[in-house]
């Protein structure tokens, strides 16, 4: 009996089923989803796999967080790529504007940075700042740091900026009076003296800025792009969303696009960054 032919057979629709097993994990693959450390690991996962879990119901496309261990690792990851989508403003640095697109921002009111001091604190203007020590997120912020910066040196001030690794790191370390000041975001600040009861002064505040975007990698296909923006900007009206958004403090995504961060570049490149 000639067995050749069932055997060749037989090897042809392995490797065909091992092929279709390779076609689908791939489409399977999670996209990867980059957050910016404003907040610690825990904190960022606490209010972002809720929303991601969200997402992925609701389109259908699988989403893995992923984020460095500090600000620059999670940018340099950026600058190379690693992640699909991001949640982050540091694409409009000059090192890496250009590639990730805008197709969504955390909604609400726009953002501010601000430089506070504790209430009962005997500074009272920013020019009282000088030669203060101001604690900073990380010398990569937007609000929080080059806003402030910009606005320093406008006024002629140097202030001793040291780095607390987050927003919530820069707001504890003023809590513990172990600096005279901290820059940060206003949101932040609002959500943080909420929880942690504390009072404040603010010192300066800065112009409006968009709320933080989300950003998409070229290489992910036109329909996975638009498909995420529809399910983004659906959270506000979408049931379902509701209890997802509330855990994350979050009042929903809007609609955005690349001129809505023309100032972020601005000042970017007045920091020299």
């Amino acid at each position: 009996m000639n067995m050749t032919k069932p055997v060749s057979a037989l090897l042809t629709l392995c490797l065909a089923f091992a092929l279709m097993a390779n076609v689908r994990a791939a489409e399977e693959r999670p996209l990867v989803f980059g957050v910016l450390n404003q907040q610690s690991p825990l904190l960022t996962a606490e209010r972002w796999n809720p929303l991601l879990t969200y997402l992925t119901e609701a389109t259908g496309i699988p989403l893995q967080l992923k984020m460095g261990r500090t600000v620059q690792e999670t940018d340099a990851m950026m600058g190379r790529g690693e992640f699909d989508l991001v949640y982050t403003n540091h694409n409009f640095q000059t090192e890496y504007d250009g590639v990730y697109k805008v197709i969504a921002r955390w909604g609400g009111g726009p953002i501010r940075g601000v430089i506070v001091v504790p209430a009962d604190s005997p500074l009272r203007t920013l020019k009282d700042l000088q030669g203060r020590q101001v604690a900073y997120p990380s010398a990569d912020a937007f609000v929080a740091y080059a806003v402030p910066k910009v606005a320093l040196a406008s006024a002629g001030l140097q202030a001793q900026p040291g780095f607390a690794g987050n927003q919530e790191g820069a707001l504890a370390q003023l809590k513990a009076r172990q600096v005279d000041a901290a820059a940060v975001n206003s949101r932040f600040l609002a959500q943080y003296a909420e929880r942690e009861g504390i009072r404040y002064r603010e010192l300066f505040v800065s112009e409006d800025f968009a709320e933080l975007p989300v950003i998409v990698h070229p290489r992910v296909p036109r329909d996975k792009a638009d498909a995420l923006r529809r399910a983004l900007v659906g959270m506000r009206h979408d049931p379902k969303a509701a209890p997802v958004l509330l855990k994350a403090k979050s009042p929903g995504f809007e609609a955005a696009d690349e001129r809505d961060y023309d100032n972020v570049r601005r000042i970017y490149r007045r920091a020299g960054e």
